[in-house]
């Protein structure tokens, strides 16, 4: 049980990832910055795979899985929604901080349940390599489109 309640609490995490990512694709769209959305959308099916790893863990433990996200992930997500993104290079920014807010915190779940199953950690440390993935590619993104 107590696996499940951390594994949720991640859940709600990546949820919360998800959410803001919307943000930043509505931003995107309305900018017609057609490879960022690329961009953005790509980092979304990693978020999505996320979920999906982290749904089928707590599955396995005949547990249910959260849909929902903690009051501070949607005030993170608020927060998010009230911020002004006036080009691509702001967007890009903000989901860097974004993407690296989330590995800091699955870095921390890690941390603090080393006792977790190998399986278990070797998957969400996979989490990792792919924020990383997404930070880099979000930087050579701002080094191509954003400064000239």
């Amino acid at each position: 049980m107590e696996k499940t309640n951390e594994l949720n609490k991640l859940l709600s995490y990546i949820h919360m990832g998800n959410s803001i990512f919307r943000i930043y694709y509505e931003n995107a769209k309305e900018l017609n910055e057609n490879q960022l959305l690329k961009l953005i959308v790509k980092s979304q099916e990693m978020f999505k795979k996320h979920e999906e790893t982290i749904t089928r863990l707590i599955d396995e433990n005949n547990e249910e899985a959260t849909k929902s996200i903690t009051y501070a992930g949607l005030m993170g997500i608020y927060k998010e929604k009230l911020k002004s993104f006036e080009d691509a290079y702001s967007i890009c920014k903000a989901a860097i901080k974004s993407t690296n807010m989330g590995m800091l915190s699955t870095l921390k779940f890690i941390k603090e349940n080393e006792k977790l199953p190998n399986e278990i950690i070797r998957e969400i440390k996979e989490m990792i390599d792919d924020y990383l993935e997404i930070q880099k590619e979000i930087t050579n993104y701002i080094l191509k489109y954003c400064i000239k």
